[in-house]
Protein backbone atom coordinates (compact mmCIF):
# COMPACT_ATOMS: atom_id res chain seq x y z
CA UNK A 1 0.00 0.00 0.00
CA UNK A 2 1.71 3.42 -0.52
CA UNK A 3 1.84 6.10 1.40
CA UNK A 4 -0.64 8.43 -0.45
CA UNK A 5 -3.06 5.53 -0.25
CA UNK A 6 -2.68 4.90 3.32
CA UNK A 7 -3.27 8.75 4.04
CA UNK A 8 -6.22 8.84 1.82
CA UNK A 9 -7.98 5.99 4.28
CA UNK A 10 -8.08 7.55 6.97
CA UNK A 11 -11.11 9.61 8.34
CA UNK A 12 -11.86 13.18 7.74
CA UNK A 13 -10.77 13.80 12.09
CA UNK A 14 -8.22 10.76 12.73
CA UNK A 15 -7.48 10.08 16.57
CA UNK A 16 -4.01 11.47 17.01
CA UNK A 17 -3.17 8.10 18.90
CA UNK A 18 -4.74 5.27 17.20
CA UNK A 19 -4.93 6.14 13.88
CA UNK A 20 -1.57 8.22 13.63
CA UNK A 21 0.46 6.61 16.21
CA UNK A 22 1.31 9.78 18.07
CA UNK A 23 1.64 9.66 22.33
CA UNK A 24 0.75 12.86 23.38
CA UNK A 25 2.87 14.79 26.25
CA UNK A 26 1.98 17.73 28.24
CA UNK A 27 3.73 21.41 27.99
CA UNK A 28 4.37 24.30 29.34
CA UNK A 29 3.86 27.43 27.40
CA UNK A 30 5.48 30.77 28.65
CA UNK A 31 5.05 33.96 26.92
CA UNK A 32 8.26 36.27 26.22
CA UNK A 33 8.17 39.90 24.98
CA UNK A 34 11.92 40.98 23.88
CA UNK A 35 12.10 43.85 21.67
CA UNK A 36 8.58 44.84 21.36
CA UNK A 37 8.03 40.69 19.98
CA UNK A 38 6.26 38.28 21.82
CA UNK A 39 7.52 35.24 21.52
CA UNK A 40 5.97 31.44 23.08
CA UNK A 41 7.99 29.28 24.58
CA UNK A 42 6.80 25.54 24.99
CA UNK A 43 8.37 23.50 26.98
CA UNK A 44 7.64 19.61 27.65
CA UNK A 45 6.86 18.83 31.43
CA UNK A 46 8.25 15.25 31.12
CA UNK A 47 12.21 16.38 31.99
CA UNK A 48 13.97 13.66 29.76
CA UNK A 49 12.23 15.18 26.91
CA UNK A 50 13.41 18.35 27.59
CA UNK A 51 17.19 16.74 28.19
CA UNK A 52 16.86 15.95 24.59
CA UNK A 53 16.41 19.52 24.25
CA UNK A 54 12.60 19.23 22.74
CA UNK A 55 11.64 22.39 23.13
CA UNK A 56 9.92 24.94 20.26
CA UNK A 57 10.34 29.21 20.30
CA UNK A 58 8.09 30.77 17.60
CA UNK A 59 6.82 34.36 17.15
CA UNK A 60 3.47 34.61 18.87
CA UNK A 61 1.33 35.37 15.48
CA UNK A 62 2.16 32.55 14.13
CA UNK A 63 0.35 30.26 16.84
CA UNK A 64 -3.30 29.04 15.93
CA UNK A 65 -5.59 27.24 17.85
CA UNK A 66 -6.46 24.37 15.17
CA UNK A 67 -9.64 23.49 17.55
CA UNK A 68 -11.08 26.34 15.61
CA UNK A 69 -9.07 27.42 12.69
CA UNK A 70 -10.42 24.81 10.52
Amino acid sequence: MSAYSDWESLSADPDPKDDLGYDGTEWDVIRTTQKESSHLLFLPQDEQLLKQEAFVIVNESSVVDISTHR
